[in-house]
């Protein structure tokens, strides 16, 4: 078996964006939002052209090329043209902090240039950290990223990174995340109560690192090898001793994986591949090519990118919500799983999104990375299983319903209206009432027993009813309409309206 030896390459930029999935608390939506006011988060939309320059250091994000990219029914749901209308709604703020990050092994300046919170229905969120690093090794590059999308540490290298910037050291990633770059924004995270939402343990997906998104751009022209790529997309940086890391030792297992996850249409200087944790662009293109990667990276790509990692993550809670059902007792939370499913893919589940066919075949690596379409079709599995589930529920209930509404029928039937009915015209007759017979006084029981059924199921229909368009309120929020902001009953702004001042 071929040995593998690595060869160092020298790196001019490297690109990292670092993606953090959240839960937030329900209803806090309005919260949030004048939490992004107070820290001066704007709201992204694709018609402030005067924003393709502002958050991605010297490079350029094209609008117009991101509208063109988009089939239009998916380009409503990414690019909303109001923070008021359903959809993902992305909020960012520049910030060129530059600071140094330090390992056991290396020393590397880097910056970041801004960072996004991005709001989506489901109570799902996304944190994006736009970072840089500038002429290092390639190992450093990746040792870099690597350890930077550790959120709490799990091994020594990990308790040996520390971050400085303006005279301040951190220690931990997960603090200089939260008190430094989204200071105050854990307040929205459900952080005490499992049940209802949580940042730190997602039972259902590794949220102890960030995902990561790359572009690192090589010397013109330097050979780039399956290594390299390999090496790139596995984030295989350092090992514990400080020398160059491949996590694996079979160059046809790296080929062939190359060729599973990677998309090569413009090999061999640019080379595209996919993982569960790692988009990565690798090239050894001019400044000119790597300026449009970067904006493809940045503006096509991330969306892409962002889409996918919603749709696998909500699938997920879909499947947990599943695990986690009585059926016998969480009647509400069954029919509320029913139409999550239902508005997910009624509003948000694409197959299609992009209008160009190399966007098209990175989003279906991504699908097929994520396994979106078998977690879809699980998805699809509960839904039916709920409905089969209820129907047999429903069958059971109107049949012990019409059984009882027989029961008083025939027996009402049996011993007329009149038996004891003409006792309760006028004034009542209490003495004569005193004087029944055992058939008689049982006639009584059935005519007052079935008035009050009657009244008793009359009002649990309209009190069911009732609760029922609440719930269904409710349920569009948390589907649909979770990314809107309520009018401003203070200054009578209308939906669709500029935002209202901060307070």
């Amino acid at each position: 078996m071929q040995e593998i030896n690595i060869k160092e390459k020298n790196v001019e930029v490297a690109l990292f964006q670092f993606i953090l999935p959240f839960s937030f608390y329900h209803e806090s939506e309005q919260h949030i939002f004048h939490f992004l006011q107070k820290h001066h988060f704007k709201h992204f939309q694709l018609d402030h052209e005067e924003d393709e320059n502002s958050y991605y250091g010297q490079y350029h994000v094209s609008h117009r090329c991101m509208r063109d990219f988009y089939l239009p029914f998916t380009k409503t749901i990414l690019f909303p043209d109001s923070e008021y209308e359903k959809g993902i709604q992305r909020y960012s703020k520049p910030l060129n902090i530059k600071g140094n990050f330090t390992t056991d092994h290396i020393h590397i300046p880097f910056q970041i240039h801004s960072i996004d919170i991005t709001l989506c229905p489901f109570e799902l969120g996304f944190l994006t950290i736009r970072t840089e690093v500038n002429n290092t090794s390639l190992s450093d590059a990746i040792e870099f990223a690597a350890r930077f999308r550790v959120i709490e540490p799990r091994n020594k290298q990990d308790l040996h990174t520390q971050i400085e910037w303006e005279g301040k050291i951190e220690k931990k990633i997960k603090h200089f995340i939260f008190d430094t770059l989204f200071y105050g924004l854990e307040d929205f995270f459900g952080m005490k109560n499992l049940e209802n939402t949580y940042f730190e343990t997602f039972p259902f997906f590794e949220d102890a690192r960030m995902y990561v998104q790359s572009l690192i751009s090589l010397e013109e022209n330097m050979t780039i090898d399956s290594v390299d790529v390999y090496r790139s997309i596995s984030l295989s940086g350092l090992t514990p001793d400080g020398s160059p890391y491949v996590s694996a030792n079979n160059l046809p297992y790296i080929d062939n994986y190359l060729m599973e996850h990677g998309f090569h249409r413009w090999a061999p200087h640019t080379f595209f591949t996919m993982e569960e944790h790692s988009f990565g662009c690798l090239t050894n293109q001019n400044k000119s090519v790597v300026s449009q990667l970067a904006s493809k990276v940045y503006g096509e790509y991330y969306y892409g990118l962002l889409l996918n990692l919603f749709h696998k993550i909500v699938l997920l809670k879909v499947t947990h919500s599943f695990a986690k059902l009585y059926l016998e007792q969480d009647t509400k939370k069954m029919e509320k799983l029913i139409y999550s499913i239902n508005s997910f893919t009624a509003n948000y589940y694409f197959t299609e999104i992009a209008s160009q066919s190399q966007g098209r075949e990175i989003y279906n690596i991504l699908r097929t990375t994520f396994n979106i379409e078998l977690l879809y079709k699980d998805a699809k599995q509960t839904l039916y299983s709920l409905f089969k589930y209820q129907e047999n529920a429903n069958s059971k209930k109107d049949s012990l319903l019409l059984l009882i509404l027989t029961l008083y029928s025939v027996i009402g039937q049996m011993f007329g209206m009149s038996f004891v009915i003409s006792d309760f015209d006028g004034k009542i007759k209490w003495s004569h009432i005193m004087t029944y017979n055992p058939v008689e006084y049982f006639a009584l029981f059935v005519l007052i027993s079935g008035v009050c059924v009657s009244v008793f199921l009359g009002l649990q229909n309209v009190y069911q009813w009732i609760r029922d368009i609440k719930n269904r309120d409710a349920w569009v929020q948390f589907t649909v309409l979770s990314s809107i902001k309520k009018k401003d009953n203070h200054n009578g702004k209308e939906k669709g309206s500029k935002r209202p001042k901060s307070e």
